[in-house]
């Protein structure tokens, strides 16, 4: 799926395009580059993020718990 002109994967678990659209515009807030593409892999222990932009030749991974007590703080 596209979402907000950058190609959204979802390799594991369920995952909306709002859902999406929230992680792309944090990733969009923190860097200055343009993204490309965004692989979320969700357990019921975490949620995966890997993204790569336009112009860097490597690909960001993060880790999030999902503890409700860390959501609603990063919120």
């Amino acid at each position: 799926m596209i979402v907000d002109n950058v190609r959204v994967i979802i390799e594991n678990g369920t995952f909306s395009a709002e859902d999406a659209q929230y992680y792309i515009n944090r990733i969009k807030k923190t860097s200055k580059f343009s993204l490309k593409k965004v692989i979320f892999n969700r357990t019921d222990a975490y949620l995966d993020v890997r993204y790569s932009f336009e112009s860097i030749p490597f690909d960001r991974i993060r880790r999030i718990p999902l503890k409700k007590e860390v959501f609603e703080i990063a919120q």
